[in-house]
């Protein structure tokens, strides 16, 4: 790693639901949470944060254990925006649902810091609630309650009759696409370059009822102090950009930056006093994120590079013998490998 980030954390109010959902499902919540040293009591305190791979992990292990493949979805039906603290009462005395999304974007670190969010309205068209959940290995269950939480938002803010146009998530899902528009009401995209529900800039535009603008200014600058006084990663903004722009395959240094609001200048310099360069961040992140497609097998491999930002599979292919001394096919084999339980055969990955 380039940098080192300090461990995320997240407010106990995320794990809304899951007593009761483990408790109908058979299995007692307490012995769960123990084993990923999370003490009962710490889910009544609305101001208690644990780290947030132990709610990644034991809601993994609850989808495991259980059979619940669909947990995370199961577990949005319990939360909605009011899980956000005084950031869903910013939001609900916001003018418009636009103006909610950006303040939950911009103070969505005081929830948590490895929750990243982004509006993104490069296409105004179908502009896009990008979610990622900053922690490695498996999270299908988090993203999907994160999904299914902007979702129960976005009802609260634009009115019980929303629907998104689309729902994408980054990889495959063992899951049918029926479970999913049942809960989302749209149609659901699998193995795209990102997690997003996909909107409409007139459910941006629609105003919210009974909004108060003073408790709204009082309300950012409390999130406002409260962030300034957390600790923060300078480089999550610039990650979260590269991200966007990597399946356009014109993630370069000049538009991160004015993207940014800055000149290219300034923005190699405040890399270089956090000891970091552009390109190098930038291949972190593409290796980082060829492991996390490379492990869903029924994404092609030219697809793959091209989420990664390469015009051709050939640049991919010398990007990963750089990385990790092998072919994105080998690379692919080994994962699911490493994966497999020990009784299991490995099926064939798309070539």
């Amino acid at each position: 790693m380039i940098f080192a980030d300090m461990e995320p954390l997240i407010r106990t109010t995320s794990f809304g639901g899951f007593r009761e959902l483990v408790s109908q499902l058979g299995h007692d919540p307490t012995l769960l949470l123990s084993r990923f040293r999370v003490r009962p009591e710490l889910l009544d305190d609305e101001d208690a944060r644990v780290p947030l791979r132990s709610l990644v992990g034991v809601m993994e292990q609850a989808a495991d254990e259980l059979g619940a493949a669909d947990f995370g979805l199961r577990m949005a039906d319990y939360q909605n925006l009011a899980v956000l603290g005084p950031i869903a009462l910013m939001a609900r005395n916001a003018l418009t649902v636009g103006h909610a999304l950006t303040e939950i974007v911009r103070f969505i670190g005081y929830h948590s810091s490895g929750v990243l969010l982004d509006l993104d309205r490069s296409d105004p068209e179908s502009p896009r609630l990008v979610i990622e959940i900053k922690v490695p290995g498996p999270r299908r269950q988090m993203v999907e309650l994160a999904l299914g939480v902007a979702h129960n938002t976005m009802k609260l803010l634009c009115g019980p009759t929303f629907s998104a146009k689309a729902l994408l998530l980054a990889g495959g899902s063992p899951l049918p696409l029926a479970r999913y528009r049942r809960y989302f009401g749209c149609e659901t995209y699998t193995n795209q370059a990102c997690n997003a529900l996909v909107i409409s800039e007139r459910q941006l535009a629609q105003r919210i009822e009974q909004h108060d603008p003073a408790l709204h200014r009082v309300l950012v600058q409390y999130l406002s102090q409260a962030q300034q006084l957390a600790p923060t990663d300078p480089l999550d903004r610039v990650r979260r950009l590269v991200l966007r722009l990597l399946p356009t395959q014109q993630c370069r240094l000049p538009l991160v930056a004015e993207q940014l609001g800055l000149h290219e200048r300034t923005l190699q310099r405040q890399l270089a006093e956090l000891d970091c360069r552009f390109e190098e961040l930038l291949e972190e992140i593409r290796q980082e994120r060829a492991d996390f497609y490379l492990v869903e097998r029924d994404i092609p491999l030219s697809q793959i590079a091209g989420m990664l930002g390469y015009s051709e599979q050939s640049v991919f292919n010398r990007a990963c013998r750089r990385w990790f001394d092998m072919t994105p096919g080998a690379r692919r084999r080994q994962l699911l490998e490493q994966r497999r339980p020990a009784d299991q055969p490995i099926r064939p990955p798309r070539r």
